[in-house]
């Protein structure tokens, strides 16, 4: 590819994203969550340089009938003097099939600057198809942008196949990423994401290796990275985040790898819901067994949703068609439960639990994340919804 070509791709880029968010944009908001973190962190850039910073990082989430939203950012204040800023601007746009999978089209724009003078950029867009299955899904995508770091620009296309799982508390994401930079630098990132659950604290580990270019005059030689995280909740409003490890080399923005540990406090300025514990977790494997969930519209405006969970006693859902109240549903012959309620065509955030128990995301429903790192099912109401 000459470099005369490159920057139509950019502007291919820069509008698709553009048309990305503005599309959600012009649709009504059914849900916006905000946090700040204010902590620190201790950093050794590329082997051998030291560095410590105060942090305060902003976080603002929206959905949308069909979309999510997300923009934040991170100042630091170096020990040494100096500082940086970072931030993101990320959306997806979802829509089911009638084949059975779950289409996404997803967008971001980003950027970093420093006290040097130093400036980063990047623009990427890229589609998923997300293959649901009753303990988790298989997915698979690829897309591409550009990037910038100084006056240079590059061109990137990236690849991703992935499956993800949950068995009781603990969850597992396998991921695949190849990716080419400006035609010569090729490598792909293979990482395996563990998560658990339990009452108020979150864990979470990553793992990965590099295969292919490893661009060392960077900073860094590792091939292989780790970190842990945990949060606590200890109010519905408070947490405190804890992360350390290392991080890999980003060819795409010319960043070093290196060894960081941070501490924060995360405080939730607007509340996601109350109603429901943050403790959740995907669907006990173990006594008590859901077999399945469905949803499926009546008419216009009501939906029937079923549970299949023989050896349950009781079943509640809750989401934000329910203002996050719990609701109880009846049981019918052959260990199925059912209730028929008013949700309007929309993206919903919801979770169901047995027995009076742990809140859990409904077997089959794209999990997510909210702002204290709880999981939440991702439930789309259409006029052809029947999954």
């Amino acid at each position: 590819m000459r470099p005369k070509q490159k920057p139509s791709f950019a502007a291919i880029s820069g509008g698709a994203l553009t048309a990305l968010l503005f599309f959600a944009t012009a649709s009504p908001a059914q849900r916006i969550e905000s946090s700040l973190d204010l902590g620190g962190v201790a950093l050794r850039y590329a082997d051998t340089l030291n560095a410590g910073a105060a942090t305060i990082t902003p976080r603002v989430g929206v959905e949308w009938a069909r979309g999510v939203a997300d923009a934040t950012g991170t100042y630091s204040q170096f020990t040494s003097g100096g500082w940086s800023t970072q931030g993101a601007l990320s959306g997806s746009l979802f829509a089911p099939t009638a084949l059975g999978f779950l289409a996404e089209l997803a967008g971001l724009a980003g950027g970093s600057a420093h006290h040097d003078g130093t400036r980063t950029g990047q623009v990427l867009v890229n589609g998923r198809l997300h293959f649901m299955r009753p303990t988790g899904e298989v997915f698979l995508g690829g897309g591409g942008g550009r990037t910038w770091v100084g006056g240079g620009s590059r061109s990137v296309l990236l690849g991703e196949l992935g499956a993800s799982t949950t068995l009781s508390d603990v969850g597992a994401t396998l991921t695949a990423s190849p990716a080419i930079v400006e035609d010569s630098i090729q490598y792909m990132d293979a990482q395996l994401a563990l998560s658990w659950t339990r009452d108020r604290l979150d864990l979470g580990a990553l793992l990965g290796t590099r295969l292919g270019d490893q661009l060392t005059f960077l900073g860094g030689t590792s091939r292989s990275w780790g970190n842990l995280s945990a949060v606590a909740r200890m109010t519905p409003r408070f947490a405190l985040v804890a992360s350390g490890g290392t991080y890999p080399i980003d060819p795409t923005q010319g960043f070093p790898g290196g060894r960081f540990v941070s501490v924060s406090v995360r405080m939730a300025l607007r509340r996601a819901r109350e109603a429901v514990p943050l403790n959740t977790t995907q669907p006990e494997l173990g006594t008590i067994t859901v077999i399945s969930f469905t949803a499926e519209t009546i008419r216009a405006g009501v939906v029937t949703l079923k549970v299949n969970a023989p050896e349950a006693r009781s079943v509640e859902v809750a989401g934000d068609f329910t203002n996050w109240s719990p609701v109880a549903l009846e049981s019918a012959s052959g260990g199925l439960w059912s209730v028929t309620l008013p949700i309007k065509q929309g993206k919903y955030q919801m979770n169901l639990r047995l027995d009076g128990g742990k809140w859990v995301v409904p077997p089959g429903l794209l999990p997510m994340l909210d702002e204290f790192g709880g999981s939440v099912g991702l439930l789309v109401v259409d006029p052809n919804t029947k999954m």
